[in-house]
Parts: structure tokens; sequence; C-alpha cells
């Protein structure tokens, strides 16, 4: 289940004349704490920018370019396949022809080369170039920028990844990570557009519009001068005269105004199909192209390899998923996943799906032949290139950053290093689980979603890393309405309540919740508008729902009719003390807290706050340490390790045991609670061969018509079928209603453990 947070703002939030107090709050807690911060942060400009000479060996790297085009040399621009680095490639290209230079480009093969320079690739170009010029890449690639040193080629490396401890032994080396530049967040089309500016002056804006769609497709925080490069190139693009992203952009359906999740969900896809299943030349000519026919071609070209691109990566990720699932993620802090066939262009992809399904950092192989090629992402707070890193003596080669890395290595290596990775993230978690978390901005409520308040929100755009789209928490609705929608009802229809003030919602994949009203609830939100037949309304875009255990009533009839549900045994299980309870669960995952009482249920919600609450099921293959209500032994995941019955042990034990091979289960003492749900239900011998006698002379369609035929309490009719199950006079079940009778026997109902124990805790009730 999804944490839903507040985020807590390091600086004050001061009042900003003419802004609401709550878009106030969302600037502070993006650092815009001033009315001077406030009006560059609402209105992008480019004299934000910073000076391209700033950059570390920018200036140099500009002088030797120059110098190469007055000299008439010849340049190869070396890239890479993805949106960034084709992008990044088109720039420079373009820029390099702007200054009349003999220029080409080399994007180099994903399946056959790998991300980088290699050194193939560089003797080939050395009989081709004099002036090799790296962008996306090469700030690692020490042995293949010596390798054309030995050449006598000239090398400018431009990059934004990680540096090594060395550097390569370029002519110059332009990173944002070097030096003092004051922004290390730019993207490698973000680093190649600045040497274009130095190159080409104001000629060079009109490439803002790629420098854009790189800056948001390869997920660099949107702040800072990255923010001003997306809003300004995001307002280009909508005017692009490039007849290839025009035709993209028809086929994508990205029509007017172009938003950053456009970019990142229609035509980065689209370009990054190219380089994932044939070759990353086609969006690069695509970019580049003057003729439309020819763009119209590629158009076509790179939306039939997106549709092959999302039939591979569906294949590839519902293995991933299947895999995941099926891993002991308890014991495990790391998911690795791998395949014979897989496409080595989606294992990213898929990585990324399944790191967002579980939280846990995730690792994708495409397995061929004795060698793994694949993608890595993380989740939460760990900083998945460190974890790689201590396992770097397996690799044949790796990179990356924080979020994501590529990496390849030997088959004979894979178990080692899942083990070895799941090693790395529990030292930074100190062995806890990641468990999703959804951090909200501030706290809105149903009133406040209003068409001015999302128009509002819309000049906080473009949105992506370190400026996301805004998400409220709302604290306490009632929920009128929770009904699945969509393939297989993965989806979640809403209606919410607060006061006299209704909002509906959709929950994309929320679809779990359907039917669970009871209760009221708080939720993470963002306002949109919804526009039906004409009319436009606010709504609520729901990310993660949850239920305020506080806000339930108890339910004698409920608490009975559940309990009573399960198949019971004579065998006993051990008995738990408060004290060892702490013990089991001081890990955060892989103990389920059973209640049947909702007393008992609040009782450990206040004890053990991190703990998930459910109601009926807790099927989450992660396990995280759970508060149950109302569950029973089938809707529960195997992968608990300890199932503590917290009313006591009536029986169940058993069951659950079986459900849950590899946990162990104990229960705490009967609880008050139990007791006074025991001795409310309970009825006496004489009260059970009526209820008996009822069953043999008439058939019932619920529990509620059988109640009132044996003139019983609902929770006392529940408690009679049980027991009369338990000594196998009779086959029962609650939910769906249904008994029958069983083959004639002498037994007694103090052969049944829950009428001993009713028995014993009526009797000292009355005594």
């Amino acid at each position: 289940m999804v944490t839903i947070t507040l985020s807590q703002p390091s600086v004050p939030i001061l009042p900003l004349t003419g802004l609401p107090a709550w878009l106030c709050g969302l600037l502070a807690a993006r650092g815009v704490t001033t009315a001077e911060a406030a009006q560059s942060f609402l209105h992008p400009a480019a004299d934000q920018l910073r000076d391209p000479l700033a950059l570390h060996d920018l200036e140099k790297a500009a002088a030797i370019i120059r110098n190469a085009a007055a000299q008439g040399k010849r340049a190869v621009v070396y890239g890479d396949y993805d949106v960034d680095g084709v992008s990044a490639s088109a720039i420079l290209y373009e820029t390099l022809k702007h200054l009349g230079m003999d220029a080409m480009v080399y994007l180099p093969d994903r399946h056959k080369e790998g991300y980088g320079l290699n050194i193939p690739a560089v003797e080939k170009l050395a009989r081709e170039a004099d002036i090799l010029i790296t962008v996306d890449c090469g700030i690692t690639s020490i042995a293949e920028v010596s390798r054309a040193k030995e050449l006598g080629m000239t090398v400018v490396v431009t990059d934004h990844h990680r540096h090594l401890d060395t550097l390569p032994p370029a002519d110059a080396v332009v990173s944002p990570l070097l030096g003092d530049y004051p922004f290390p967040g730019l993207c490698g089309a973000g680093v190649a557009w600045k040497l274009a500016l130095a190159l080409a002056g104001e000629q060079a804006m009109e490439l803002m519009e790629l420098a854009a769609v790189a800056t948001v497709a390869d997920m660099v925080p949107l702040t800072d001068e990255n923010r001003v490069i997306a809003a300004l190139g995001l307002e280009q693009l909508a005017h692009t005269k490039r007849p290839g992203l025009r035709a993209v952009m028809e086929r994508a359906g990205v029509q007017g105004t172009v938003s950053s999740d456009q970019v990142g969900f229609q035509i980065a896809p689209r370009m990054n199909a190219c380089g994932r299943m044939a070759s990353a030349r086609i969006a690069f000519d695509m970019l580049t192209t003057r003729d439309r026919a020819e763009a119209e071609e590629l158009a076509a070209r790179m939306e039939a390899l997106n549709q092959e691109r999302k039939a591979e990566e569906n294949k590839v990720l519902e293995a991933a998923l299947s895999q995941a699932a099926q891993m002991d993620l308890v014991e495990n802090h790391a998911i690795v996943v791998w395949g014979e066939g897989w496409n080595s262009g989606v294992v990213g992809l898929a990585a990324g799906r399944v790191a967002e399904q579980f939280s846990y950092p995730t690792v994708a192989l495409a397995v061929d032949g004795d060698m793994c090629v694949g993608s890595a992402r993380s989740a939460g707070d760990i900083d998945i290139y460190k974890a790689l890193s201590q396992c770097a003596d397996l690799f044949e080669r790796f990179g990356g950053h924080k979020q994501a890395a590529g990496l390849t290595l030997k088959r004979e290596n894979l178990e080692t290093f899942a083990q070895r990775l799941s090693q790395a993230v529990a030292e930074q978690t100190g062995g806890k689980p990641v468990k999703p978390a959804l951090v909200c901005d501030g706290k809105l409520t149903l009133p406040d979603v209003t068409e001015e308040t999302v128009h509002w929100l819309e000049k906080l755009e473009p949105f992506g890393m370190g400026n996301p789209a805004p998400r409220f928490l709302c604290e306490d609705a009632q929920a009128l309405s929770l009904r699945a929608v969509g393939a297989e009802g993965r989806h979640l229809k809403c209606s919410f309540q607060q006061g006299s003030e209704l909002r509906d919602g959709i929950y994309f994949g929320g679809g779990a919740w359907a039917g669970k009203t009871a209760g009221r609830f708080r939720f993470a939100f963002s306002p949109t508008l919804n526009e039906f037949r004409g009319k436009v309304s606010a709504e609520c875009r729901v990310y993660a729902l949850q239920m305020i255990p506080e806000s339930l009533t108890k339910d004698a009839g409920r608490e009975a009719q559940v309990l009573f549900s399960e198949l019971r045994s004579d065998a006993s299980v051990p008995t738990l003390s408060p004290a060892e309870l702490s013990v089991i669960t001081a890990k955060g995952q892989g103990t389920l807290l059973l209640c049947h009482c909702l007393e008992t249920a609040l009782a450990l919600r206040g004890q053990f706050p991190e703990a998930d609450f459910c109601l009926e099921d807790a099927t989450d293959s992660r396990a995280f340490n759970t508060v149950l209500l109302y569950g029973s032994a089938n809707r529960v995941s195997p992968a608990f390790r300890n199932i503590i019955l917290c009313d006591g042990d009536t029986g169940e034990g058993a069951a659950f045991q079986a459900a849950c091979p590899r946990a162990t289960v104990a229960a705490l003492p009967v609880s008050k609670a139990l007791k006074s749900l025991l001795s409310a239900s309970f009825i006496d011998k004489d009260a059970l061969r009526n209820c008996f006698i009822q069953l043999r002379s008439a058939s019932f369609r619920d529990l509620y018509g059988f109640a009132a035929a044996c003139g019983l309490t609902v929770s006392q009719a529940a408690f009679a079928l049980a027991v009369l199950r338990d000594i196998e006079l009779i086959d029962a079940s609650l939910s769906p209603f249904r008994v029958s009778l069983r083959p004639m026997q002498k037994r007694g109902p103090e052969e049944s453990k829950l009428f001993q124990l009713a028995e014993q805790i009526h009797f000292n009730a009355s005594h």
C-alpha cells in the first residue's frame, strides 16, 4: 500500500501578492519564496539562461571547433541512440553545418555496439574524420579516447553523465559536473546546445526545441535553466518548422500547445523506438530532414516501430512481472529478472515498469548466449548507481546515474549479481523495505477543486523531475461510489463528498478498491478538467487512496461472520507476548497482524503506525507489515513470514499455516474485544439443537433468514453454523451463504474448540 505524506518545505511559506496561499506553498516547496523568484519561475525567459562559457572546457571546445572549421577539417559527431543522444547529435550536426564544416553523425547500434564509444567504431571513424565530438557520452571512455588520439584525431567530449576519478585524455571535456558550473542538471542535448550557442550565437536559439524534447525525455530536473529550456522550447515546438517533428506530432495526436507529458508519453517513445527496434538514424533523419515527403515516410516508419516496440515491451514486461511476483520479496531487497530472447532495446522500459509497480530497485536483462545486457531502474531514494558500483567486478561494462543505469555481464554471474545487488540495496535501507510513498505538495479540500485552481496550476508547467505535477492531499472525504471500470476492471471511477460538495474522480490502476466504501478516506490527487458533451467540470485525478481506520464503526455482526467463516482445527499455536511481537515486527516486512475485532485493529494501528491497514484481504507479495481486519486465510499473500492471531487462538491457525507455508503462526492472548464478541455470540446446547432442527426442516437463502427462523442475532446464528460445521454435522459457508447436511452422527458441541472457548468466556462473564 502506498504511504501518503506531506512535503515539508525547508523554508517558510511567505505570502506573495496576487497568488493563492496554496500556490505560495507549492512555490516554497520548489525553493521559490520571493516575489522576484516567483516572477522568474512563473514566467521563464531567455535572460535567465546561464553563460555557456561558464561550462568546464566549453570555451576551449568552441575554439577547437572554430579552428577546425577554418582549416577545412572533417568532423564526426558521435552520439547515442536515445532521445537525448539523437537530439544532441542533431543540434551539433546542424551547428557544424552552419559553420560550413564537412560533418557527419555516428550513432552506435544499440544491440551490436551498446552505449558509448567503442574502439572498432573509433578506428573506422579515424579514417573518415579529423575531429571527433561526442555528445551524451564519452566521459568514461578513457581507452576509446586514447585510441582516437593515437590515430591522430582531435577529440572533444561533451557529456552529462558521472565521470570517473580520471578523465579521458580528450582535447576538451565539456560537462556541467566538472568545474564550478552552478547548475549540474543539464542533459546531453542541453550541453550540446550550450556549445551551439557559443559557436552560432543567436542562430542556435532555433535549436532550443530539440534541447527541450531531450530535457523532458531524459528526465533531468526541470529546474533552473532546464525549466527555461523546456518552457521556451515547448513553445517553439508547438510552431515547429521541422517537417519531421510536425509529421510525428500529427500521428501522435499532439496539437496546439505542447505539454511535457505529450513529449514524454507521445513524442519521445516514438523517437526511442527507432534505436530500440531498428536504428536511431531514423529519428535523427526525422529531426534534420527538410523534405516533407521524406518526413512523412520517416514518421510512418517510426509509428510502425513504436507499435512493434509496444508489442515487444508487453511480452518482456509480462514475463518480468511474472518472475518478480514469484520472487521472495521479503528476503530480497532488489528485483533482478532476465530472459532468453528478450529484446535488449525494451528491457529498460520493462525494468522501469516493474520498479514502479513493486517499488523495488529493478534490473532487467536480455540473455543472449553467454552474455546479458540490461538496464536498471531505481525506486524510492535508492541510488542504483551506487548499489551497482558495489557489484562492478561482475560487469563487463556499466554506467549511469542515481535513477537509472545500463550494464553488461556474463551469464555465469547472474545469480551472484542478484544476491550482491540485494545486499547493496539493503545497506542503503538499513535492511528495511523500500515502501512506496507518495509525497503531496499540500492540502486541498473538495471545494478547492475548481476550474480556477486548474488554471493556476497550469502556470507551473512544464512538469517533470524537480518540478513534478503538483499532487495534493484530501484529508477526510466520504466515498459515495468506488466502481471498477476499464479493461478487466483495472481502473476506478470515484465519487467523493465533503460536506455538501461532491467531486468525481478517476484512479488509474485502482480497481482493487471497487466497492470498498466503508469508512472515510484520505487520498492523493491532482485537480483536472473533464469535458463531457460540451460541459467542463473540475474533478480529481487520484494517485493513491487510503481508508481512515478510525472512521470505521463497530459491526458485531460482520465481525462474527468473518470470525466464524474460517475453517478450524483443534491444533493450537504458540502464544506470543507483546515484547516478542515488537521484535517480530521490527523489520517492517513479513508480519501479518490478523484482527477480527475493530478495537484490536485500532489498538495495533496505534502501536505500529508504519504498518499497512487493510480490510478483508492482504495480497501484496511484498508482505509489508499489515494490520488486517476481517481477513481470511484464502485472501492473504503466501509471502508472509509471521501470522499473528491478534484476538487470540480460536483454531484458525492451521488454515493460515496452509495458506502461508513459510510462515510461523502464533497468537496473542485472547483479547477483551473477542471475549465480548464470543460472549455475545454464544448459544447453549439447546439453542444449537434447535438450529440443527431448523436446518433439517428448511433451506435458507442467507444468514439473516436463518437467524430470524432460529430467534437469534446474526452473530449468534454465525456462531451456531461454525460450531455445527466444527463437529461435522453440516458443511457451511457464510460468504457466499451455503449450508448442506452431512450424514447423521452422534457429536456434541463440546467437541468444538470454538464452543469450548466461547462457553468458558460466557461463563466467566456471567459470574
